[in-house]
């Protein structure tokens, strides 16, 4: 039922989106990023619960260690690999990176619905903040270089209330699925949320330069 409650919700955002003049690009990176945080926040707001509760060795400390792990892994990669996309004059670069880290993010959230402990859980957060690393200047590059002259404040206005739309639309109903069916559950339709992303990234292989 709520799996199709995020569908619906996603189809609503399409819709919306249609109706505003901004191109084709544009409007698939929001769609894109929609689908995907609105798919994360699912388990966001009880994953210290989860990693307390049911992991081996799990506690408040190991979620906030958890989150340091990410953000630190992500910060060390994320320039370099920033650089290395713009060694080179080609959007696929950019768009390849955007895929690629996204598809990683959607294995490694898989990933957590069969872990056991505390060890595990900090390796795949390495995991996701390498995949974070390689995503974001990819996706930030593409959207960058494709939003609409004279709407840059609009469109990035449009990106951010879309994608916290859908991150309020689904971060109770998370909640909800983890308590009805279980933790394992929230990550897989997290996991298909992120690679559908992931493929909706892929129809722009024949739009950028």
């Amino acid at each position: 039922m709520h799996s199709n409650k995020l569908h619906m919700l996603s189809r609503e955002a399409g819709r919306f989106i249609k109706h505003y003049k901004t191109n084709n690009i544009i409007k698939l990176l929001i769609l894109s990023d929609f689908i995907i945080w609105s798919g994360n926040q699912l388990f966001a707001p009880i994953i210290a619960i989860f990693i307390s509760d049911r992991l081996i060795g799990g506690s408040i400390e190991a979620a906030g260690i958890a989150v340091s792990i990410f953000l630190v892994v992500k910060s060390i990669l994320e320039i370099p690999v920033g650089m290395f996309i713009d060694s080179s004059k080609s959007e696929k670069d950019d768009l390849y990176s955007a895929i690629l880290g996204t598809l990683i993010s959607s294995i490694a959230i898989l990933l957590y619905s069969v872990i056991t402990t505390v060890g595990q859980m900090y390796m795949l957060q390495v995991l996701l903040g390498a995949a974070a690393a390689i995503a974001y200047p990819g996706w930030y590059s593409i959207f960058t270089k494709h939003v609409d002259k004279n709407k840059e404040a609009f469109e990035w206005s449009l990106y951010d209330v879309m994608v916290v739309i859908g991150m309020a639309g689904t971060a109770a109903v998370g909640g909800f699925i983890a308590n009805e069916f279980g933790f394992e559950m929230t990550f897989y339709i997290a996991a298909v949320a992120t690679f559908s992303g992931a493929l909706l990234l892929f129809m722009l292989k024949n739009k950028v330069k």
